[in-house]
């Protein structure tokens, strides 16, 4: 499967429209993507992901893997929808917006909305994100769908249909075929107006089959894992202290803990130490915290314990922070040298 949608001509660096990356932080990668979000990489070990973006025009279409099982949140991209279907890799442990998904769904995302996501690891799905005018004023657009698209707001909303995402996928890769072919430059405009008529038809036809699309909205689960999440989180003190005063912000220690454990399979003190390692190594990558000390750098986020802090982070990322660190220091090396 992975052969197919990251074909070795996509990766010599030949392709005009074609760029193809392989990175070893999560939100490195998802910095490519989008402008706002936030990432925790949930499950341990050394992260590898691979990224295929192809620029058509109104039309950018993005294959993205990861190893490790992701927790993501963001803000999608204003004056574009954003249409995500999984390739493979989804199991019982995904949830797109707190609802489990199969390869089945396309999520449809409109400008500016809000998102959380829980990915397992190794999946492998196609994102699309296309101009709200170029998709709205299509000439082939159904009023009714157009209509629909214009209704979702806010939050972006899980289609159920099988023919729907097939379509999706198999528009996407057709377009991955088309710029590699050597004549992307010639066929670029060609292509952008094929994939957004593809679209357009695909779901004026799904909408034909039965007079509106099946759907999901966010779950309750999701809901009070995003409650809890923000009462654990949100406050600036001990981790302790927190961890008490969340609780009875919650009302309930045991639906304080279930949220998480539904949503992200661990409890939340477990999750805390995640998201602050998270923080943490974001802060050792980042290039206006180079003159802060390591140490410095952990105990603001709540590790005061240097070797205790080493632990933790070797454990989850497979290398220690100064080795994140450096790799920093040798991209500014680099730059320099450029």
């Amino acid at each position: 499967m992975n052969s197919v949608w990251f074909p070795s001509s996509a990766r010599d660096g030949q392709h005009e429209c074609v760029t193809y990356l392989e990175l070893n932080d999560c939100h490195s990668q998802l910095d490519l993507l989008l402008d706002n979000h936030k990432s925790i990489q949930l499950t341990p070990g050394r992260f590898k992901g691979r990224l295929l973006a192809m620029q058509t025009g109104a039309a950018s279409i993005f294959v993205e893997n990861y190893n490790r099982a992701l927790e993501v949140e963001l803000l999608l991209p204003d004056g574009d929808f954003t249409f995500v279907a999984a390739i493979s890799g989804l199991t019982e442990d995904v949830a797109f917006g707190g609802v489990t998904t199969t390869t089945d769904w396309v999520l449809v995302g409109p400008p500016k909305a809000e998102h959380h996501t829980v990915l397992p690891p190794d999946c492998l799905s196609v994102v699309a994100k296309v101009e709200m005018n170029a998709l709205l004023s299509h000439p082939a657009i159904l009023p009714e769908v157009a209509d629909w698209f214009s209704s979702v707001r806010e939050r972006p909303v899980l289609v159920s249909s099988f023919l729907l995402a097939e379509r999706f996928r198999s528009g996407a890769l057709a377009v991955l075929e088309s710029m590699v072919s050597g004549r992307a430059k010639a066929i670029r405009e060609a292509v952008d107006q094929a994939f957004i008529l593809d679209l357009v038809i695909g779901f004026n036809l799904e909408w034909l089959r039965q007079n509106s699309y099946v759907t999901h909205k966010p779950s309750k689960a999701r809901e009070r894992f995003l409650l809890a999440r923000r009462l654990l989180l949100g406050v600036r003190e001990d981790v302790g202290k927190r961890f008490k005063s969340s609780i009875r912000d919650f009302g309930s220690q045991r639906l304080f803990e279930l949220a998480f454990s539904n949503q992200v399979n661990m409890g939340p003190l477990a999750y805390s130490r995640l998201a602050r390692l998270q923080n943490a190594r974001q802060k050792l990558l980042d290039k206006t915290f180079e003159q802060e000390s390591i140490g410095d750098i952990a105990a603001e986020e709540g590790f005061w314990d240097w070797s205790r802090f080493t632990s933790y982070y070797n454990r989850q990322f497979c290398e220690l922070p100064s080795e994140t660190r450096s790799r920093l220091l040798e991209d500014a090396r680099g730059s320099c040298r450029a």
